[in-house]
């Protein structure tokens, strides 16, 4: 039976190591493309000590696999915040910013706010939905 964190050569001499053993299967990572695959427990494994590989190993032998991170999402898009506030009116170019920013606040991070709405009145107006 395998363990897991060792290397082994596969009966194609394609040099592996073990991820995960479960009870029916093994899960193993190309030490020469990174793919993972998964085998059955009983399939042949020789230990690998570094020579008789059919495959050149890669420089940096596998890349463990990173979960994204959770909790950041990517940022509200201001465009239809803005629209909606512009085609509802009744507010002055400091309500359409304090109103922006209090609605997307991380995705007002870095960007010119007042150009955004300057922008989006722009379109509006050469689309005949404003004034």
């Amino acid at each position: 039976m395998p363990i897991a964190g060792r290397r082994y050569l596969t009966p194609t001499r394609l040099p592996v190591e073990v991820l995960e053993v479960h009870a029916g299967d093994v899960v193993v990572q190309s030490l020469a493309s990174d793919n993972r695959f998964s085998v059955p427990a009983s399939y042949p494994l020789q230990l690998f000590n570094g020579e008789g590989s059919a495959f050149e190993l890669r420089p940096t032998p596998y890349r463990p696999f990173v979960r994204p991170l959770r909790g950041r999402s990517e940022p509200k898009c201001l465009a239809p915040i803005i629209d909606a506030l512009l085609l509802e009116g009744g507010l002055t170019m400091r309500g359409l910013v304090r109103e922006v920013r209090r609605r997307a606040s991380a995705a007002c991070r870095g960007k010119d706010v007042r150009a955004n709405i300057r922008a989006r009145m722009y379109w509006l107006r050469k689309k005949g939905m404003s004034d």
